[in-house]
């Protein structure tokens, strides 16, 4: 008979085990940690994105080390596709982590927010700005960060302003160029609409395959057409050899005003001044602010420095940011219980200047911080470095337009 009691208490654990992996109402994991997991591109040509954003909530659990007391476990892990990452995702889920953090790529993002609700998890995506991160709305999803529509719309404002103030020239005068590879027409298309939305109509558009190589003939375009401000949405396969081409061939527009992307990664400043310098981009929370204009910027920025030996990219600003947030509405909720933290998650409304981004934080009913890009850092670089130029509180440098390197301090 004892036999047998044992037997019987073996399998109730199993079914307990079971039940909590199915429904999430149950956990089996330890009662003194708190799981926090990030699943996404750890390997492959996505692997430098997806390990800055690893790193940031590393260290954001190093820094806080504790949440209700209790331990914080995270773990990450490696996702080259969706049905990888919801494999992964469930393996995760089994081993009882039910917050997840979003990683690069959208890819992964999307898969595992689309299995959050039905399995009782919470996930907050942090490094990703497509528009389609928001277009279902999910009970436990949120969105921390600025969509590409954000970055569009801020075009429209941003843009024309600099080019009154600094080329003199009327937003119903300004012949706007918008260029783009195929792989991001989405990022043309809010361009686009901000754009319209700012009464300005491109006198010039042009799309391209992404593996184009010779730009000599759009830069002629360009040059035909005399264009006061080119608008490229580009990556680093595409974005580097146009602005060789452009300096091979002399053209230098009045203003070039990029939307992220290639224009402000490490990659972009490692082709040097005589390629990147004049460029100026529209970006995240990134380490190259005024660091007092952001609480915390300073000590992570140096840590992560300190522990891989490079600042980190904007998207680890962001999810570092992100990560700590999340840490406090699960302190706020009290417990490691997903519908209390998606309750405190909903009831936030934090004013700027409480996280290391700057932003204020507030979600909407579709579960987008309406708080995001509010605003966002304007940069031009400079002498090889991504100067913050634009935004009062958070400026190092003032902008030169048209660039003019004789005027460099």
């Amino acid at each position: 008979m004892k036999g047998f009691a044992k037997l019987e208490t073996a399998i109730t654990i199993v079914a307990l085990l079971v039940f909590s992996s199915c429904t999430g109402t149950v956990f089996a994991a330890d009662d003194d940690v708190i799981r926090i997991a990030v699943v996404g591109p750890l390997t492959g040509t996505l692997a430098f994105g997806g390990n800055e954003v690893k790193n940031a909530i590393e260290l954001a659990v190093e820094k806080r080390g504790v949440a209700l007391g209790k331990k914080i476990e995270f773990e990450a892990a490696d996702a080259a596709d969706s049905a990888q990452s919801i494999s992964e995702f469930e393996r995760l889920y089994a081993k009882g982590f039910r917050i997840f953090m979003g990683s690069y790529g959208t890819f992964s993002d999307l898969a595992v927010q689309a299995k959050v609700d039905e399995y009782g998890a919470i996930m907050m995506s942090a490094a990703g700005w497509a528009n389609e991160y928001t277009e279902h709305k999910i009970k436990n999803y949120f969105h921390w960060t600025p969509r590409v529509a954000v970055f569009g719309a801020r075009l429209g404002e941003y843009m024309p302003e600099y080019a009154k103030k600094y080329l003199g020239i009327e937003k119903d005068k300004l012949r706007v160029a918008l260029i783009w590879a195929s792989n991001y027409e989405y990022v043309a298309v809010a361009a686009r609409e901000g754009l319209k939305a700012a009464g300005i109509t491109p006198v010039y558009e042009e799309g391209y395959p992404i593996d184009r190589k010779d730009f000599t003939a759009l830069i002629a375009n360009l040059q035909t057409k005399k264009v006061d401000v080119v608008v490229p949405c580009q990556g680093s396969a595409d974005g580097v050899p146009f602005r060789r081409k452009m300096v091979e061939m002399d053209y230098k527009p009045p203003l070039l005003f990029a939307m992220g992307l290639i224009y402000d990664q490490p990659d972009f400043g490692k082709q040097g001044p005589d390629i990147v310098d004049g460029c100026v981009v529209m970006s995240y929370t990134h380490p190259f602010i005024r660091r007092d204009g952001a609480p915390g910027l300073e000590d992570f920025a140096e840590s992560y420095k300190a522990k891989h030996g490079w600042y980190p990219l904007t998207h680890a600003t962001q999810t570092y940011a992100a990560t700590l947030f999340m840490l406090d509405m699960i302190e706020k909720a009290g417990a490691y219980d997903v519908d209390k933290i998606r309750e405190a998650i909903e009831a936030a409304d934090v004013p700027k200047g409480k996280y290391p981004n700057y932003w204020g934080v507030k979600f909407d009913e579709h579960h987008r911080n309406v708080g995001a890009g509010d605003p966002l850092a304007i940069g031009q670089w400079q002498k090889g470095a991504l100067v913050t130029v634009g935004t009062e509180e958070i400026a190092v440098g003032k902008p030169i337009i048209p660039w003019d390197p004789s005027k460099l301090q």
